[in-house]
C-alpha cells in the first residue's frame, strides 16, 4: 500500500467523485454548475457539521458570523465556485486547498481534511506539499517538538525555486490565453451554425420548468425570471399535488421523495426535488411526518377518492 500524500488525497477524492457523482447530493453534482454546487452546500450545511467540517466551510466561505452561515452561502458569488466546478469536470488537474477540501466535504470523502487523512496512515509522513494541510484551530497553541523545527531555507535554493515558479506561471498563463482563444473561436463557429430559435434558457411555468429562448430575458411569457438552462432542475423539479396515498419516502432508504414550502398565504406547496423555490429563492424543506399529518389531505381532489 502506497504512503498517503497530498497527491494521493487529491486523487482519491476525484476517484470517489467519478464513482458515485457526489453520493447524497448526486442530483446536484452529476453535471455540476456553479449554482448547483451552492445549492448542494445549502442542502448539506446542517447535515455535516463536525469541527473539521466547520473549519473547511469557514476557510472557503469566510463567514463573518456563524449564525448567518446559511444566508452567507445564499449570497455567495457564484463565480467563486468556478474552480470547484472546473476540478470536478477535470478541466484542471490542480486546485487550491480550500476548493479541494470543500469537494471532500460535499462528496463525504473520509478521512478529511488532509491533516487527518495523513495522520490516519502511521506509515506515511507529511510531505512538503503543505498547501493542502488544514490544522485544527484548537491545535494552534500547541508547542512544537524539536523534531518539528525545520532548518532555515537556503537563500540560493529559494531563488532557484522562485525562478522555476515564475517560469511555470508564465507557461500556465500562455496556455490559458491559447485555450481561451481556441474556446472563443469554437464558440463563434458554434453560434453561427446554431438555429436562431435554439433554447438555451428556461423559466418556471406554474408547476415546472420549460425551455424558453434566452432572448426573452429578463422575464418570460409566464411572468417569471429567465434562467440559464439547468438540465437537472428542468427534468426533476416539479410542483405537485399530494394526498395520503402519495409515496413520501423511499422504501429502502427512507429518504424523502417530496419537499415542501409554506407560502405567504400559509398554504403548503409540494415539490419533487430539493433545492430553491423557483419564485422566492427560499430553500425547500424535507417532508416530515408532522407536515404530512397536519397538512396533507386524506383524499384526492375529485369525487369518490377518499383513502380508507
Amino acid at each position: 500500500m502506497e504512503p498517503r500524500t497530498s497527491e494521493s488525497y487529491k486523487r482519491e477524492i476525484l476517484e470517489q467523485y467519478k464513482r458515485d457523482k457526489g453520493g447524497e447530493v448526486s442530483i446536484y453534482l452529476t453535471k455540476p454548475t456553479r449554482r448547483q454546487i451552492r445549492e448542494a452546500c445549502l442542502w448539506l450545511l446542517d447535515k455535516r457539521d463536525s469541527e473539521y467540517d466547520r473549519q473547511i466551510l469557514n476557510r472557503f466561505f469566510q463567514f463573518k458570523n456563524e449564525e448567518n452561515r446559511f444566508r452567507d452561502i445564499q449570497n455567495f458569488e457564484e463565480g467563486k465556485f468556478r474552480p470547484v466546478q472546473n476540478f470536478l469536470k477535470e478541466d484542471v488537474q490542480k486546485t487550491d486547498v480550500k476548493n479541494l477540501e470543500l469537494i471532500a466535504w460535499l462528496i463525504d470523502f473520509e478521512p478529511r481534511p488532509l491533516s487527518k487523512y495523513l495522520k490516519s496512515d502511521p506509515c506515511s509522513s507529511v510531505d512538503n506539499e503543505t498547501e493542502f494541510d488544514i490544522i485544527p484551530e484548537s491545535s494552534s497553541n500547541i508547542s512544537k517538538s524539536p523534531s518539528d523545527i525545520q532548518p532555515e531555507p537556503d537563500i540560493e535554493e529559494e531563488k532557484k525555486k522562485k525562478k522555476r515558479r515564475l517560469v511555470i506561471t508564465i507557461s500556465i498563463a500562455f496556455g490559458a490565453v491559447l485555450l481561451t482563444t481556441l474556446t472563443l473561436k469554437n464558440s463563434f463557429f458554434n453560434s453561427n451554425s446554431s438555429t436562431p430559435n435554439e433554447n438555451q434558457c428556461m423559466a418556471w411555468a406554474d408547476s415546472l420548468y420549460v425551455e424558453v429562448p434566452c432572448a426573452a430575458k429578463p422575464y418570460s411569457q409566464y411572468g417569471t425570471n429567465v434562467e440559464s438552462l439547468d438540465e437537472v432542475k428542468l427534468k426533476s423539479l416539479k410542483k405537485v399535488k399530494v394526498n395520503m396515498a402519495t409515496q413520501f419516502f423511499a422504501e429502502k432508504t427512507n429518504k424523502p421523495l417530496i419537499w415542501y414550502y409554506k407560502n405567504k398565504d400559509g398554504e403548503i406547496e409540494y415539490y419533487t426535488a430539493p433545492g430553491l423555490h423557483p419564485i422566492t429563492g427560499k430553500t425547500l424543506r424535507e417532508i416530515t411526518p408532522y407536515i404530512i399529518q397536519t397538512y396533507v389531505s386524506t383524499h384526492m381532489d375529485k369525487a369518490d377518492s377518499f383513502v380508507q
